[in-house]
Parts: C-alpha cells; structure tokens; sequence
C-alpha cells in the first residue's frame, strides 16, 4: 500500500525537519538541504509521489540520496522514523507559529514553551501582555502582531512559476487532440502578474464536448470538479485547480480579449466602446445600432476596430495603457532574447548548490556573454581563493566572462557587512536587506542611501525585500532612493526569482520617471534557476520598461563602462 502526499504537505514537511533541526542546533548545511528541497518540491508542477512511482524522484533539483530515501519511507509506509525522532520533544504548535513572517524556530520554540498554543492564542497573549511579562521585549512582539497582520492578509494565490508550468503541461495535453485548434492562458495568469489566484485555459475548437471529455481525462487529475457543455473544472493531484472555457474559433479572439485584461481594463475597454457605438463581449463586438456582429479570431483585431493600438496581456491593468492606446504611444517592451548576461548570481562558496565553474558552464550553455557571480558577504568566506577561481576562469577561455562579484548585506546601522578593500577587489557590487525588516520608513530610507553612497557599490538588489505569499515589503521613501540612484548611477535590479519577483511593478514605473537604470537578475542559487529571466521580464514587461533601461541588455564591452561610472 502507497500513502499519497501532496507536494504543498511534503514541501511543508521538510520545512518543519530543517526547522527541528536549527532548533536542535544542527549542522547548517543539512538545514540548507532541506530548505532547498522543500523549495524544489513546492515550486515543482510534477506531482512528487506520481514521480516515486515512475522510479524518477532523482529528477527533482535539491533531492539528494538520503532525502530520497526518506521520501521513499514516507510514501511506503505513512511515516519516516528519522523524522519521527527528530520531532520528538517539539510541540506542534511550534509548525504553526512557523506561518507567520518574522517567527524563526527557536523564537517559535520560545512561545510554545511560554505556553502559546497557536496564532490566536499567541495575538491574545500579546494584546493581553502576557507574553511581555515572560521576558519577550515590546519590539519583539510588535514585529510578531505585524507578522500575524500579513498572515491574516494572505489568500491561497500560487506563485506564477507553478501555475504556469502546470497551465503549459494541461496546454500540451490539449494540443494533442485533433479539434483543438489553440490553446492559451487567460486572466492573471496570460497577463504574468506575480502570484495567480486561478489558472484558467482557454481552447478554440468547434468541438467543445470532446475536448471538455479529454480534458476531463487529463491523466493528473485527481477529481472532476465540474464538467459542462462548454467550460470545466479539475482538481489536479498536486492540490491545484484549473479551469476549461472552448470557444468556437471564429470567436476565439473575442473570448481572449475580454477574459485577459483586468476588471477595470475591461471596464475602460467598454465604456470607449460604447463612445464609439460598439458593445464588447466573449461572443463578438456588437454594433449598436445595427446589430451586426463583428467576430474575430485574432484578439488584435478588437482592438483595431476600436482605433486602439494593440496592448500587451502584461499591460492591461487600467494603469493608463488604454490612453496609451488611444494615443498609439504604447512602449515597446523588453523581451527575453535581449538580456545578454546575469549580474547576480550565487555558487557553493556560500549558500548556492553548484560550484563557480558549474555555473559558468551552465550559462554559457544559455548562450549568456557574461554572468556575474555575487556571492553573499559572508564574513568567513575565502575571498582571496574565489577571485583567483573566477580569474582562472576568464584566463582559460573566451567565451563567456565571469564577473566577480558580490551581494553585501546593508547591517541596521546603515554600514557594509564587509570593509571597502575587499568590495575594492570586486568589479561589481550589489547591496541589499537581509535583516530587520521593520525599520520605520525613514531609518530603512536612510539605511539604503548610505549604503548606496559607497563608491564601491553598483546597485540594490531585491530592493523591497519582500517574499510573496510570506512577507511585505519593507517600508521606504521609494521616490527619494530612486532619485539618488539616478542621480549617481546606481542600478535598480528587477529580481526574476519567484517568491521574490522585487522590484513589484508599480515601483518600476515610479523609478521609470527618475530615468533609473536597471538590471534584470535570476539570483540563481543552482544551475537550473539560470532559466528564470522570463519571470523577471515579465515584471519589467508590466512596469512598461523597455530594452534601452536595462544595463545587461548590453554587451559585455559596453557594461563594463556602465559599471565603472556607477563606482562614482
């Protein structure tokens, strides 16, 4: 007998071990394997037990052969008794308090041995001043009501990574059946916003019964939702759901156009409409007068009868792209084939998977020109040795230059991590947030600035800091960080790892208006994390940003200047 786990219970799973373990004090880097595979697990669209089965569990990223073979225990008989062992002595409210930003482990452990038996009890606690009477400070638990505000906020959104690829694997599926014509994502999810509350398909074919059957029989479907004439829903066994409309191909472009944009796109798009004596639908652009029907199969032809320039799916959130339109002075947007190089990036020196060389080679395999490796500014990292690796390197071949760098925690009192003679041995420099999330808007403000003061330093990395669906941004003068970075230089990366996706859309069109450069960045902590531009794109897509505001668009020749004159 098999016991069934989803991905979201076995990625939770490994989180609580490697939280035991920094509980119990355990070697840090088995607690960064487990991290890895739970976030290997979470972010993957193949269901991990359907992998099991299949013998194909080494095609995970992040599971080495022990973890394996706990997964292989776990699916065989319910329970691994490692894990067992390890979890005992630990109250299980410890793995709820876990939930909530701004609680680690052993601040977790804490509270259940103050007693706290959850998340409610523990905001009764802190409003009744239990806790404060039990040696925790007022800071300390003003940051932790915080937090429970932001876990109180979430919804059950999934980032735009998993339901992409789960939406592209259903996608592939379809195609396969002979009176599916084409097949595409709608909502959210076709205009790349960062998290997706549905993932929705869309399928032109004159056969709608058909392809609802096959898409019904869709071989990871865990139930049937619900299945009609035209449109179903399924419950994939990864814990998903995904949603089914068909529509005839003659139509097929109306339907994309009016179950892409947002609400309020939509709305504007109808209101224009009607000025111009037309009614906008799924099922065709109506002539109010005349009562004939205007149906396409294209979606950019709506647009066209409406006199509009044809905006991008990223672009149709009612942030001013219809005036646009209606001006015909929409930008042209940033693509993924015009980033020629990664400036920030990690290996095993510090907390990445792979070696300097491994990742070299992989992005030479990408076919990038350069590819920076700034590893974080740990205080007992070998400088000295990685920069004599990184010059090897680009002294034993041509084809791809490597980058020395580094990202440097900014510490609370606005200094570096590490002194001006090392970041002086690197030839670009990224600095970021890393601790003490709560500053006020002022400290965190000046915080920044100073740090991007430093004549050594190029630019600030995941700038907000936040970590979607687990903790806010932090809070900062954006307007006046912007104008300083424009004014002396300094790059404004647009990070494309998923649970980041930082800087969020609405701040790169603020920086866009102090002309701020930016760089477009994977932040790979192993190989396979080099293939996620597209996501960073995509951001930089819907804050309207063009080819020419990125620096690594450029070739290696032409950055290296950007870089020396952002080293004011």
């Amino acid at each position: 007998m098999a016991f069934s786990f989803s991905n979201k219970q076995l990625s939770e799973l490994l989180r609580n071990v490697a939280a035991v373990y920094q509980i119990k004090n355990k070697n840090q880097f088995q607690i960064r394997a487990y991290e890895l595979a739970a976030d290997s697990i979470e972010h993957s669209t193949s269901d991990i037990k359907t992998l099991w089965e299949l013998g194909e569990l080494d095609s995970v990223p992040g599971l080495g052969e022990s973890l394996r073979g706990y997964l292989d225990e776990l699916f065989s008989k319910g329970k691994v008794k490692h894990f067992d062992e390890i979890f005992e002595g630990i109250d299980k409210n410890v793995f709820e308090l876990l939930k909530i930003a701004g609680i680690g482990p052993k601040t977790a452990f804490k509270l259940t041995d103050a007693g706290v038996k959850g998340i409610a009890d523990l905001e009764e606690k802190i409003d009744r001043g239990t806790l404060l009477r039990k040696e925790f400070s007022e800071k300390v638990l003003t940051n932790i009501k915080a937090g429970i505000g932001e876990y109180k906020r979430k919804s059950d959104r999934i980032l735009l990574p998993v339901a992409q690829e789960t939406a592209l694997g259903v996608i592939k599926y379809l195609e396969k059946h002979p009176k599916v014509k084409k097949a595409d994502t709608l909502g959210s999810l076709r205009r790349m916003v960062s998290t997706v509350g549905d993932i929705d398909i869309s399928v032109a074919s004159e056969a709608p019964e058909e392809v609802i059957k096959y898409f019904c029989d869709y071989s990871l479907v865990d139930r049937v939702v619900e299945s009609g004439d035209k449109t179903a829903t399924i419950a994939l066994k990864t814990g998903l759901r995904v949603d089914l409309m068909v529509q005839p191909p003659e139509l097929y472009g109306n339907l994309l156009q009016h179950f892409t944009g947002s609400k309020n796109h939509n709305i504007k798009i109808r209101s224009l409409a009607l000025k111009k004596g037309y009614s906008v639908s799924d099922n065709g652009v109506t002539e109010v007068k005349s009562g004939r029907v205007h149906k396409f199969t294209e979606e950019e032809s709506v647009y066209k009868l409406l006199g509009l320039q044809f905006p991008s799916p990223e672009l149709r959130e009612d942030t001013g792209e219809v005036e646009a339109a209606t001006e015909h002075k929409l930008p042209t947007l940033i693509r993924p084939t015009d980033l020629k190089g990664d400036l920030h990036t990690h290996s095993s020196y510090t907390d990445g998977k792979n070696t300097i060389q491994e990742m070299v080679e992989s992005a030479q395999n990408l076919d990038r020109e350069y590819i920076a490796i700034t590893d974080h500014s740990y205080p007992n990292l070998d400088y000295s040795k990685r920069i004599k690796e990184i010059e090897q390197i680009n002294y034993s071949q041509d084809k791809i230059r490597v980058i020395k760098g580094l990202e440097v925690n900014i510490n609370v009192d606005t200094t570096l991590q590490i002194p001006d003679e090392i970041l002086a041995k690197h030839d670009f420099n990224l600095v970021s947030i890393h601790t003490s999330f709560r500053q006020t808007e002022k400290e965190m403000t000046n915080r920044i600035i100073r740090a991007l003061e430093n004549k050594y330093v190029n630019g600030l990395s995941h700038p907000t800091g936040r970590l979607l669906l687990e903790r806010e941004g932090i809070e900062a003068d954006w307007a006046k960080i912007f104008k300083f970075a424009a004014d002396y230089g300094k790059i404004i990366e647009i990070n494309s790892f998923p649970n980041r996706s930082d800087l969020p859309d609405l701040l790169i069109r603020e920086a866009k208006k102090y002309k701020v450069k930016f760089s477009i960045d994977t932040d790979a902590h192993h190989v396979d994390h080099l293939k996620l531009f597209d996501y960073g794109i995509a951001l930089a897509r819907r804050g309207w940003v063009e080819k020419t505001e990125v620096i690594n668009t450029l070739p290696y020749s032409k950055l290296e200047d950007i870089i020396n004159l952002s080293k004011n």
